[in-house]
């Protein structure tokens, strides 16, 4: 009778447990292309959750003549690039960000020179902030990058999202290639319409508590002539995690633990 009513109890506690989302929230993870209350920007604008991670030798937020224009944030690219190299364009939950919002010239300014270089652009979340359970989270995205594959053909060289823990905002050091989250190549930049970008579905182990980075990494291979347009689009289905349990409810819980451990040794 007793293992029932601390059973009972055990259940009533864990299953007051309900999923809540943080997608499009302060501190939560975002869509490209919003402002602050989750509607589309207008350019010219920065996108103010996500931070380009300069490449080595450019320092923000003054770098070198050979860095000019690139970061501390992702801009707004006016409109798709010329070469019709973006075919689905924008959308109603998205839209396309860059390290310039002119793409003519990307590619061609000295940054990146070989297929080995990259864009990293950075997203920063808190689930304790948001009083979520880290252990608990569970995303899925889509999305979609210009270049998604890289001339070398290995995958730790093309397209694809780290995810790490970070001590403070301003770290710049980009997610080791260990945090590298598997099958998360995104779609290609040519693809129409951008749903068919694929799902990443990232579990629970990928997270820890505090600062968290989630770095979009995005190789653009040089061309020898033309545009050469580099961007990002990132759109979230869905970003949820439990409530954090109360320091009484845990306590409740443990309680319950030990007494039943008790009542066993009783038997």
């Amino acid at each position: 009778m007793r293992s029932l009513v601390l059973g009972g109890l055990l259940l009533g506690l864990t299953a007051s447990s309900y999923a809540v989302s943080f997608k499009n929230v302060a501190n939560g993870v975002w869509n490209t292309g919003l402002n602050n209350a989750a509607a589309l920007l207008t350019a010219p604008s920065a996108d103010s959750h996500y931070v380009l991670v300069p490449p080595a030798g450019c320092t923000v937020p003054s770098p070198p003549a050979s860095c000019s224009g690139f970061g501390p944030n992702a801009v707004l690219v006016v409109g798709p690039p010329s070469n019709g190299t973006w075919p689905g364009g924008n959308g109603a939950e998205s839209q396309w960000i860059g390290p310039v919002e002119q793409q003519g010239a990307v590619g061609n300014n000295g940054i990146y020179n070989s297929s080995l270089d990259y864009y990293v652009y950075r997203m920063i979340f808190n689930l304790n902030l948001l009083g979520l359970d880290a252990l608990t989270a569970n995303i899925s995205l889509r999305w979609t990058a210009d270049n998604n594959v890289n001339s070398t053909g290995n995958p730790t060289q093309s397209s694809h999202i780290r995810v790490c823990s970070i001590p403070d905002p301003s770290n710049r050091n980009v997610c080791d290639v260990s945090k590298m989250v598997a099958s998360s190549q995104p779609g290609a930049e040519n693809t129409n319409p951008f749903t068919n970008a694929p799902i990443v579905n990232i579990g629970s182990s990928a997270f820890a508590a505090g600062l968290l980075a989630m770095d979009f990494v995005v190789y653009n291979s040089p061309i020898a002539f033309g545009e050469n347009p580099t961007g990002l689009r990132v759109e979230f289905l869905s970003a949820n995690a439990d409530p954090a349990p109360e320091p009484m409810t845990m306590a409740m819980m443990g309680l319950g633990l030990l007494g039943i451990g008790l009542w066993s040794r009783r038997k």
